[in-house]
């Protein structure tokens, strides 16, 4: 048992982390926008998703105690992997629509936490409507990059990296707020059968 809470805590740790580097590639597409010119970029976001999916598919199969925060991981993980790939193996072609595939990740990652916000309010978590409303922040920022990417308006790649700065906020903040180690609460006892010992 003890073992399990230690994989818990490991998946909860990295995927901290994760968000963090998240912000960071924000940051950095915020302030270097120049993507195709930079092979630099490439290699470090590259290596982003693919850590970030590596630590979202080791939280999915943690299963921590209310199956929340990582419930969505699965799908997330190979999407990050998969970009990861695309990345490095074509990046001429596929640097052309990657602020688009990095919007289309965001909006995917808000509309997963607004379904995760309806399971923690069945759960009668009080951050349930917290977790809501920045999910739809998240969407909100996660939209408008896309849009900009296909409209070209305006400076669309500090833009996605905006997206990608608040997706890394609000997955750090997930992460903080959903994942428990063990049960601390006397109701999931009795209304989940879980044992909270």
């Amino acid at each position: 048992m003890k073992q399990h809470y230690g994989i818990v805590k490991s998946a909860k740790i990295l995927n901290v982390i994760s968000a963090g580097l998240m912000l960071l590639a924000g940051l950095l597409l915020l302030v270097v926008p120049n993507l195709e010119t930079t092979t630099g970029q490439r290699i470090l976001l590259g290596i982003l998703f693919a850590l970030t999916g590596a630590a979202k598919l080791f939280g999915y199969f943690s299963n921590d105690l209310y199956r929340l925060a990582f419930q969505f991981d699965f799908a997330i993980g190979i999407f990050c992997e998969l970009l990861a790939l695309l990345i490095v193996l074509m990046p001429e072609r596929v640097f052309a629509v990657l602020p688009l595939l990095i919007s289309v990740y965001v909006v995917l990652d808000a509309l997963l936490k607004l379904q995760m916000s309806f399971d923690a309010r069945r759960f009668g978590m009080r951050s349930w409507a917290a977790l809501f409303v920045t999910a739809l922040v998240l969407c909100g920022f996660g939209g408008f990059a896309a849009a900009a990417s296909v409209a070209e308006l305006v400076r669309y790649v500090p833009v996605v990296g905006l997206a990608l700065m608040t997706d890394g906020l609000e997955n750090a903040w997930v992460t903080a707020h959903t994942v428990r180690i063990r049960a601390k609460k006397k109701n999931l006892t009795e209304r989940f059968g879980i044992d909270g010992d």
